[in-house]
């Protein structure tokens, strides 16, 4: 099995990576999805964080439910509150990786979608990385389109990020995004091209 890790700031194109490989029916772990579901849907996790910041607890139509929006303005403000979260979101996530890969175990190639690859130490159990690129004007223009975005939670956000320039000392397979689907999907399939063949070459 090949493990494609597919990383990049906010607003450089990530999930647009991912669902091209998608497409190409590779299946494709996201966790942006997974810790979305585990706020919205695991028990205990819900407890954990409604026990530590109660103020993030909004009520809709008589129930309970942890607000993305308010408890990322804990995290990205406050190093301290980004790590506890970490010690609550990050051992459930993995358990539902380990699933993932249970249920994919025959596929040849697979692919995780994670915005903090680098920064959790996850590029280690990958073969291949692809980082989203985009310029500067571009990703402000992307994200400061986003509902409940501001240029003040941009920048918290990417000082929370590694730099592209720091990612790309790593050597990943760099996707532009800036020209379109058409030419970055040309460029994935070229990357995966690349990766095949060069995997076959190493088992001859």
């Amino acid at each position: 099995m090949i493990i494609i890790g597919i990383t990049g700031s906010i607003g450089m194109g990530k999930s647009t990576i991912a669902k091209m490989l998608m497409r190409l029916n590779i299946p494709v772990f996201d966790s942006d999805r997974e810790v979305k579901y585990l706020l919205q849907n695991h028990s205990i996790v819900q407890k954990q964080i409604c026990d530590i910041w109660p103020e993030v607890v909004q009520t809709q139509k008589s129930k309970q439910k942890i607000s993305k929006h308010l408890l990322s303005e804990k995290i990205f403000t406050n190093k301290k509150n980004r790590r506890i979260l970490e010690k609550i979101i990050h051992p459930r996530v993995k358990e539902r990786r380990n699933l993932f890969f249970k249920n994919v175990r025959k596929s040849f190639i697979v692919a995780l979608d994670v915005p903090l690859l680098y920064e959790t130490g996850g590029d280690k159990f990958c073969d291949d990385i692809f980082l989203a690129y985009t310029n500067e004007e571009t990703q402000k223009k992307r994200v400061l389109g986003r509902s409940g975005m501001t240029e003040e939670k941009l920048n918290l956000i990417k000082k929370a990020q590694w730099s592209t320039e720091k990612k790309r000392k790593k050597n990943p397979y760099l996707v532009t995004t800036s020209y379109g689907k058409v030419i970055s999907f040309i460029i994935i399939i070229g990357y995966l091209l690349t990766i095949i063949f060069k995997r076959r070459i190493l088992h001859l």
